[in-house]
């Protein structure tokens, strides 16, 4: 019976370690270009539920069904307006932005195959304007 356990977190250790993360830059400005100080920048992962009553071996029902998922990062903007995030490469994260006299920014984070970053904003308001260096 040891042998089985043991495996299997031999295993879930080499797929934990198998996760990569790359320093993203990401600057945050007003509708005018210029750069919004001591802005609360936050990346998280973004979780895939299982939908059904099913149980499968690892995931229950409405179980996260990574395993293993992705840390998030988060910081605050400079002078210059930007902060460099942690960023996982595997897996989408979504993003939201806080500054002071602004609406909430919310969109999704990704680093591509290529290795470009991708920021896609949602619907909102904000007057916010975010993009990566």
């Amino acid at each position: 019976m040891r042998t089985p356990t043991f495996i299997f977190l031999v295993l879930c250790a080499f797929i934990e370690g198998c996760t990569t993360y790359n320093p993203v830059t990401i600057a945050v400005s007003n509708a005018h270009g210029e750069p919004i100080p001591d802005a609360s920048v936050q990346a998280a992962p973004m979780y895939f539920f299982n939908p059904t009553d099913n149980n499968y071996i690892i995931v229950g029902p409405y179980k996260i069904m990574d395993p293993f998922p992705a840390k998030g990062d988060h910081g605050k903007t400079g002078l210059d307006g930007t902060v460099t995030l942690e960023i996982i490469t595997s897996n989408p994260l979504e993003l939201r932005i806080y500054a002071q006299g602004y609406e909430r920014w919310e969109g999704q984070l990704a680093i591509t195959k290529q290795g470009d970053v991708e920021i896609n904003p949602y619907q909102h308001k904000s007057m916010l304007r975010v993009t990566s260096n």
